[in-house]
């Protein structure tokens, strides 16, 4: 498929992702259970925590991938923002009587962040995270604060959710800048398909494992 211009490939990518989200099946648009025992909230935060570790050490290896200073400097903030929430979400944890320690990830949870971490070119991981699964996850952030008792809800108000906006919007500048020939539009497009299905594989195992465990 030859280029087009970035502009009408980045809305024809949104219009793609946001098509792919709502076919899908209510339970596969939610980490949180509706009702959550302390027990479920905290196994809810920690699969969130975990998220945000994972995303800090593939973020710092990313920007071995950039050339683009300005990226390089965004990107840096992003880091920061994630290690900042790495570190909410585990003092919440310890709080409501829980510890990340004894956390055990699905394995499809480990292989989303395999798979950005493996990827060549940064156009496919802003593809894939900041511009998919950080969009998607806006709306979750939201029905967590929806869920979740008020003092978890207050973390995410007021200590992660803003800064989600800022992720995706990250993932809309670096597409603009990078994705201008058809080689990297492929790639983007290629990432941006298999992270949507890689994401709804680990929200589906997310939810068999607190079934399991007798927290849904």
């Amino acid at each position: 498929m030859p280029a087009i211009p970035v502009d009408e490939f980045i809305h024809e990518l949104e219009v793609d992702n946001r098509a792919y989200y709502d076919g899908l099946p209510a339970s596969e648009k939610t980490y949180w259970p509706s009702q959550m025992s302390p027990e479920a909230a905290i196994e809810a935060l920690k699969t969130r925590w975990f998220n945000e570790y994972m995303g800090t050490v593939v973020l710092a290896r990313l920007l071995e991938k950039i050339s683009h200073p300005h990226l390089k400097m965004l990107v840096g903030r992003q880091i920061g923002d994630e290690a900042k929430h790495t570190l909410v979400c585990e003092s919440r944890i310890r709080e409501l009587g829980g510890d990340v320690r004894d956390y055990d990830p699905p394995p499809e949870q480990v292989r989303m962040y395999q798979v950005l971490d493996e990827v060549t070119f940064p156009e496919e991981f802003f593809a894939a995270m900041q511009f998919t699964t950080e969009s998607e996850g806006v709306e979750r952030n939201d029905q967590a604060v929806e869920r979740f008792d008020p003092e978890t809800a207050r973390m995410f108000r007021d200590s992660i959710n803003p800064d989600e906006y800022f992720h995706v919007q990250l993932g809309y500048a670096a597409l603009k800048i990078l994705c201008t020939t058809e080689e990297t539009q492929a790639r983007a497009r290629q990432a941006c398909h298999r992270q949507r299905e890689l994401h709804r594989q680990w929200t589906l195992a997310y939810h068999h494992k607190m079934r399991d465990l007798g927290l849904l």
